[in-house]
């Protein structure tokens, strides 16, 4: 296998960007991702494995409806929209696994991908490979595992999850997580772990699993082929492709090319109708299934996950908050925040940029900072 160096920037842009190179234990930072030009003089610029954050990225486990289905064409963002929160339509899809009709995948916002691929280029890297980052991690498909890195802690659960969380959300995270639990370094507090081992640095842990595989999220709009293709061959092939399009109309009777156009069309709505009887069996329409899909959606209800992802991304908009510990009441469906600020102007900030998701109210337990307070409330 080919070497590169792998580069795995922070969410935030003034943090640490940490690098290494592949076959080597020892792992270095940069200051900001304004530092990442100073890896353009490396002799491996041009070949950049992007690790990006897990907790930008979305892992979902489907069952297809039929084994004849490919797995990288399915559409995914369809299947998955009841368990996700906001707009689904520009997630890109990535199969990590495939076993029969099961698959693990997992998605990331494209222009957020075009964001990160754009900024590497303007500063002279070139990226050939991305991936999540702790899915990376070693561990069995049964098992856990998590790394602290200064204030984040990177977690692995099973074989195809993964994410970055802070170390008083680990406890909630794993209280209903089956499987071992192994830790390299020491255990955050209320975390009982199965097996201790010394700590590494994560970019060290992540090449054993990096050897052998074969998963990138550049493909479909994002595949290097078809970038490095060149406007020449792109030109080609378009002008053979109106060449013989051209030729077709003049030549083709419309009446088989019409019918053609029907036959697919009825192809694809036995396809949307079959998969859509496989997630909802006990409903029988056969026809206006994006109303009655819409219905179904609506009566779902929204899992703890779903709202502790709602509530990272809200933290992420107000600077200085933080979260320091989290109850949830599943009978009725109520949690409680223990939150901290340096003023309490970013208390009230955070519970109006909840508004829109939370019924939350904000009682305040200190006069002096840091500030700190008790938010209770529910998912609307």
């Amino acid at each position: 296998m080919k070497q590169v160096i792998f580069v795995r920037p922070d969410t935030r842009e003034d943090a640490k960007v940490w690098w290494c190179e592949s076959g080597s234990q020892q792992a270095m930072a940069l200051n900001g991702h304004q530092a990442l030009r100073d890896l353009a003089s490396h002799p491996l610029a041009s070949r950049v494995c992007l690790l990006l954050p897990a907790s930008e990225m979305v892992f979902r486990h489907f069952t297809l409806a039929k084994k004849t289905l490919s797995a990288q064409n399915t559409p995914f963002s369809w299947m998955a929209e009841e368990t996700l929160i906001g707009d689904v339509d520009t997630l890109h899809w990535t199969v990590l696994g495939k076993a029969g009709r099961e698959v693990d995948a997992v998605a990331i916002d494209a222009p957020r991908l075009h964001q990160w691929l754009a900024r590497f280029h303007d500063a002279g890297l070139k990226v050939v490979q991305v991936l999540p980052d702790a899915w990376l991690l070693p561990g069995e498909a049964n098992s856990n595992t998590l790394v602290p890195l200064e204030e984040q802690v990177w977690l692995r659960l099973g074989q195809a999850i993964a994410c970055e969380v802070e170390p008083a959300m680990l406890p909630l995270l794993l209280a209903k997580t089956a499987g071992e639990i192994v830790c390299y370094g020491d255990a955050p507090a209320g975390v009982a772990c199965s097996e201790t081992l010394p700590w590494q640095h994560p970019l060290a842990l992540i090449q054993a699993r990096w050897k052998t595989c074969r998963v990138n999220l550049l493909h479909g709009e994002f595949d290097l082929r078809t970038a490095d293709s060149g406007a020449a061959k792109k030109l080609r092939i378009a002008t053979a492709l109106m060449a013989l399009l051209c030729v077709g109309l003049l030549t083709g009777p419309r009446a088989a090319t019409a019918w053609m156009l029907v036959q697919e069309e009825n192809q694809l709505q036995q396809e949307i109708v079959q998969l859509y009887q496989h997630h909802f069996p006990s409903l029988r329409q056969q026809s206006n299934i994006k109303y009655h899909f819409g219905q179904n959606l609506k009566k779902q209800k929204k899992g703890i996950f779903q709202q502790l992802d709602a509530l990272e991304q809200i933290k992420r908009r107000v600077p200085g908050m933080e979260i320091e510990g989290i109850e949830y009441d599943n009978t009725q469906n109520n949690l409680t925040l223990s939150v901290k600020a340096q003023n309490p102007q970013q208390l009230h900030e955070f519970v109006q940029q909840a508004s829109a998701s939370f019924a939350f109210s904000l009682q305040p337990i200190s006069t002096v900072a840091p500030y700190t307070a008790m938010v209770t409330g529910k998912y609307k």
